[in-house]
């Protein structure tokens, strides 16, 4: 069943880019798969996984926007690279960097994810395969939120139609329509589907064909949706959010979190490059050749380190900050966290040209900091190694969600949990946000120990289980607190942790205005605020980074719609006007 579902991954891009003369043939060898005789169950598995990786990808990019990793130099100490501007908030980069970072997510989903769409859900529909179907439409509801999330204005209402130079939808458009289209493929969820159809558990390899938790992660979104609404005061409806995290993910059992496998270079994604097995955080964060010097911020760090400012350890730490071992005392050290609020990155102290060349993930600094890199090593990759070279000590831990094997939480039950907290919170409802919030911390715990007791006996630190001690410890600790001194700052700042590397942290930075009350010691990069002049995409006092530039493609071959779509579409500041959710009304 893995090799089918692995096969059918490989027929996307055929899919995608065959060409016109291909249509044209009137002969079909039953031995070639084409366009029109391939089944359901071999184009789902491909869609989910394009989903995934742009998906994955997007947190990835927002994750440098809200400070929560840094990057280094490049190996030529070129500090315009497309993820070093993002990072220090300098967007507009130099050159070809300018565009870089934000074409791959769009074109994952316009092009890989978006034109092959509406081939499943007319197969689909043949059959009265209604959960393929229902899939479709969660992947177009989630594709075009993930869009006007990140660019704002986008094409969606003449998209995949065969327009060409479509023209663009305001974000309310998109909004809606993204929601109307999740509660569409609600209703085909709740379908049963004849014995005839295709079962889900053919191509399915997010749930394995339950499409029990596909219903629960459709409602897990609507919740998260409705909760970006809190600037909207006549949308934002607080009991609505709390109707549907009742039919969400109540378990982690019921969560979806995708399974990979660290399963070595033998099959690779057409046209992207990465092995489809593995993690998308270690595709971004690890495989790629410039992706392995991303360290953690000083800020994240702080946030497993000094909670609260309570001076206490969060256990995660061990997991999600990378460790090396002293090679004198062999004691585990975690990693410096990079000080993105000081000129660490520009004063000679912190440059790539430092790294140690023999494994390229610790960087000995000049500022008395060790900083070790997310890179995990894996059967994937030859030339990374977890130990040195006489295999004594680990130089390098690894992190929980950079591994090859790593799960890719796409909707949790620890999320629920912390949106639950929130309202109940504004509500003024303390005890009940209070037990909420814990009940998040506590998922997540139990998250993590589910994966981590895979790994069995291991002198790994970072793969060694979280005793039920050590957890139960911090959650009746200061740090964590009690129902008397919960806020809002814990509740967002413990949901941060939770989600990993989503983009869904970044929607929630904005739509608390980046604020140091709800996010303790949060600032911008040092590079940005103490820039010389004036960066040109924030040229005002108080600008916040709030979007992304459009994709170039649409800058370079539909112009006049792009510059329709907004009135600075075009103009080097359009990174500091926020999305529509993100607009107070």
């Amino acid at each position: 069943m893995k090799n089918i579902k692995y096969f059918g991954i490989s027929l996307l891009m055929t899919f995608a880019f065959v060409s016109c003369d291909d249509y044209l043939d009137i002969n079909t060898n039953p031995d070639s798969p084409t366009n029109f005789s391939v089944s359901v169950e071999h184009r789902l598995p491909a869609l989910e996984y394009v989903l995934l990786h742009c998906y994955g990808g997007s947190g990835h990019l927002s994750s440098l926007i809200g400070q929560q990793i840094m990057t280094s130099f490049d190996t030529y100490g070129n500090r315009n690279n497309r993820f070093n501007i993002l990072a220090r908030w300098t967007p507009n980069g130099n050159g070809a960097e300018s565009y870089r970072p934000y074409t791959p997510i769009y074109q994952e989903f316009y092009t890989n994810a978006g034109t092959n769409l509406q081939d499943l859900y007319d197969k689909a529909e043949k059959e009265n395969a209604y959960h393929y179907m229902a899939t479709v439409k969660f992947f177009r509801a989630i594709g075009f939120m993930l869009m006007t999330d990140l660019y704002g204005e986008t094409i969606h209402t003449q998209a995949f139609n065969g327009t060409i130079n479509g023209q663009f939808d305001d974000g309310k458009t998109i909004f809606e329509g993204a929601l109307r289209e999740l509660d569409e493929a609600i209703a085909l969820f709740k379908q049963t589907q004849p014995a005839g159809a295709t079962p889900l558990a053919k191509g399915d390899w997010w749930n394995d064909g339950d499409a029990g938790k596909w219903l629960k992660m459709c409602y897990g979104f609507k919740a998260r949706w409705l909760n970006n609404l809190s600037k909207k005061s006549s949308l934002y409806k607080p009991d609505d959010i709390l109707a549907a995290i009742e039919n969400a993910p109540k378990s982690n059992l019921e969560s979806t979190i995708v399974k990979h496998e660290d399963a070595g270079t033998g099959i690779e994604f057409p046209n992207i490059g990465d092995p489809n097995m593995t993690s998308i955080a270690y595709s971004w964060l690890t495989y790629w050749g410039d992706s392995k010097s991303f360290f953690v911020t000083k800020w994240y760090a702080d946030l497993l380190t000094d909670f609260d400012g309570k001076g206490i350890v969060d256990p995660r730490a061990w997991k999600l900050i990378p460790a090396v071992q002293n090679t004198l005392t062999s004691a585990w050290e975690l990693s410096d966290g990079v000080d993105t609020r000081t000129n660490v990155r520009n004063d000679g102290s912190y440059d790539k040209s430092t790294i140690n060349a023999g494994n390229g993930w610790t960087l000995t600094s000049t500022d008395g900091n060790h900083y070790v890199a997310l890179t995990s090593p894996g059967i994937v990759t030859t030339t990374t190694k977890e130990k040195d070279a006489d295999g004594t000590h680990y130089i390098n831990s690894g992190t929980f969600y950079t591994r090859p094997d790593a799960p890719t939480t796409l909707m949790t039950y620890s999320e629920m949990c912390f949106i639950k907290a929130e309202i109940l919170f504004n509500k003024g409802d303390k005890p009940g946000a209070f037990t909420a919030y814990k009940d998040g911390i506590q998922a997540h715990f139990d998250l993590l120990n589910t994966k981590l007791a895979e790994y069995g006996t291991t002198d790994n630190i970072s793969k060694q289980i979280i005793p039920q001690t050590d957890i139960d410890t911090y959650l009746n600790s200061a740090a964590v607190g009690t129902s008397g001194d919960l806020t809002l700052g814990k509740i967002m700042q413990q949901k941060y942790i939770a989600l990993g590397f989503s983009h869904q942290n970044w929607n929630d930075q904005r739509r608390y205005d980046y604020k140091s009350d709800v996010y303790r010691g949060w600032t911008p990069p040092y590079e940005h605020t103490n820039a010389v002049s004036k960066d040109p995409a924030f040229p005002n006092s108080g600008d916040m980074f709030r979007r992304f530039q459009q994709c170039y493609i649409e800058i370079n071959n539909n112009n006049i719609s792009v510059e329709k779509s907004h009135p600075h579409a075009l103009l080097q500041d359009i990174f500091s006007f926020p999305v529509w959710w993100d607009i107070a009304e």
